[in-house]
Parts: structure tokens; C-alpha cells; sequence
């Protein structure tokens, strides 16, 4: 039976942004991962995970430090994730903001499969391999990603709000772990825990109005998004906050603003900064 598994280009992007960073070849990379860069232009292509698994594997061949995967925390929280972090950061609690990353999660991957499971005091999010354990490249970025945003939305400090981490063998995350204050402990997969009751905790950045906005988008959209799609997405954004364009275009895949901006008027007929600053202006109107 053939892998299904998979990863979105998003998040081989991230991967091979911090390998540039580290005078690594791209070319040399995916080519020997048997990833064509071609795929990469696609912000919704799936990569089968078995070559998201060589390209790790590639990085470590190519003498990158054993916290490689730890140093991408901050391409995991943004363009990973294809918008599901503003879904998750305008929740109203974090019980609801948990529920969106595990019901949504497989639309990004599905190599890792994540489940909250309550008992009577505790909280656990698991972060279980679909088939075989992942790098711990792609463990320790996924893990830490999750630590810091959670820990970000209820405005508490990670020694706070976590009881423990479990993290897989090999993992390198427990030293950074062990530096704010939280306990490790070895187990099969990663697994974050806290007190049953945090989960009611409010999310610092809710917004009711943008999360059942953000959240008919999730819904609606089938498992292998179009361009159209993310052009969408690129409109909750406009409106969402002040991020510059040109974010905008890296984050939906973009290599060149140009060819955003070409794409939203194609599709919406005014430009991005048309767009952004209408809305604003009605804002006012009504207001």
C-alpha cells in the first residue's frame, strides 16, 4: 500500500528558508531529497511525507547543528500553517482554539496526527506519528511551535501553563524547555499537558467576528485548496491587521509581490492596497 502521508509545500519551504540561512544549497537539497522545485510554487501542493522525511535527513547529512529543527519556530507559526494561526488566535478560549488545530491540522498534514484528550484534572495534546515517527527535526519545530503560541495566546509564560512536555527520543527541544522552567519526559510521542481547567482560559486576541469568518473558510475549503482559495485568504488578512503586503504574498506562497498583486486583481478587481484601504474607509463611514 502506498504512502498517503503528506506535508504541505508551506512547510518544505520553511524548511529549505532556514537551510538557505545556514549557506546550504536549495538546489542540491531537493534534488536529492527527490523533491522538484516546481512543487514548491504551489502554497497548497501536498509532498509525500517520505520525501519531506529525506529532506530533513539531507539537512543533517549536510552538518546542520542538532537544533536545527528547533530554529524553525518562528516559519512554523507563520507560513506552515497557511492561516490556520489566525483561526486558532481569535478563539474565544483555549479549549476552542486547541479543538481548530487538531479538527483542521490534516488539511496542512497529516504525517502527524493531533488529539486533546481531557481527564478530571489534566489536558493532554498528542502529537502522534500517523505511521512512523517523524524526524526529530520536524518534532522539535512542531513541538516548540505549539509550546510558544499556546503559551502566547493565554499571555502566560510556558512554566505556567505547562505541567510537563513528553517528547520522543532523540528530540533536542528539551533544553529549551528545561530553560523556561519546563519538566521533560521521555515517551513514543510528543505530548503536551497543563491543568484541565487552563482551557477555559481566554484568548488574548479573540475576535468572535474574524473567527467565524476564519472559520467558514476552514470549513468550506476542501483538503486540496486552490489559488482562489488562498486569494481569500489573503482578503481576511487585508482586513485582519496592518502585516505589509508583501508578508502577505511570502506567506501565501508568493515568490514576488508583482505576482500577488497581479492574482488578487485578476480575481477581485482592485489591487491589495485598493482593497485594504476601502475596507477602512467603510469601516469609518459606519462607524
Amino acid at each position: 500500500m502506498p504512502d498517503q502521508t503528506f506535508a504541505s509545500s508551506a512547510f518544505t519551504r520553511t524548511i529549505l528558508s532556514h537551510a538557505r540561512q545556514l549557506g546550504l544549497c536549495e538546489q542540491a537539497l531537493l534534488q536529492r531529497a527527490g523533491i522538484s522545485l516546481s512543487w514548491l510554487d504551489d502554497q497548497h501542493r501536498h509532498i509525500p511525507a517520505h520525501l519531506v522525511e529525506q529532506l530533513w535527513r539531507e539537512c543533517e547529512n549536510a552538518g546542520v547543528g542538532r537544533h536545527f529543527g528547533c530554529d524553525l519556530v518562528n516559519g512554523m507559526a507563520t507560513s506552515c500553517l497557511q492561516g490556520m494561526n489566525i483561526l486558532l488566535d481569535s478563539a474565544a478560549t483555549l479549549r476552542a482554539s486547541l479543538r481548530c488545530f487538531t479538527d483542521y491540522l490534516p488539511r496542512v498534514t497529516n504525517y502527524v496526527v493531533a488529539a486533546l484528550e481531557e481527564s478530571a484534572d489534566e489536558a493532554r495534546l498528542h502529537l502522534r506519528p500517523a505511521r512512523q515517527l517523524p524526524h526529530f527535526f520536524g518534532l522539535d519545530a512542531a513541538t516548540l511551535s505549539l509550546v510558544r503560541n499556546i503559551s502566547r495566546r493565554v499571555g502566560q509564560a510556558p512554566a505556567q501553563l505547562f505541567s510537563r512536555v513528553h517528547l520522543a527520543p532523540g528530540q533536542a527541544a528539551g533544553e529549551w524547555l528545561d530553560g523556561q522552567g519546563v519538566s521533560t519526559e521521555v515517551a513514543e510521542h510528543p505530548c503536551l499537558i497543563l491543568p484541565r481547567l487552563s482551557l477555559a482560559l481566554p484568548v488574548l486576541s479573540a475576535h468572535a467576528f474574524l473567527h467565524q469568518s476564519m472559520l467558514r473558510h476552514w470549513q468550506a475549503a476542501a483538503p486540496n485548496e486552490t489559488r482562489t482559495d488562498s486569494l481569500e485568504l489573503a482578503r481576511h488578512w487585508l482586513t485582519a491587521g496592518d502585516q505589509p503586503i508583501e508578508r502577505i504574498a511570502e506567506r501565501l506562497g508568493y515568490r514576488q509581490p508583482s505576482n500577488f498583486i497581479r492574482a488578487f486583481r485578476k480575481q477581485f478587481g482592485i489591487t491589495p492596497k485598493q482593497f485594504r484601504l476601502g475596507h477602512f474607509q467603510g469601516c469609518a463611514e459606519s462607524a
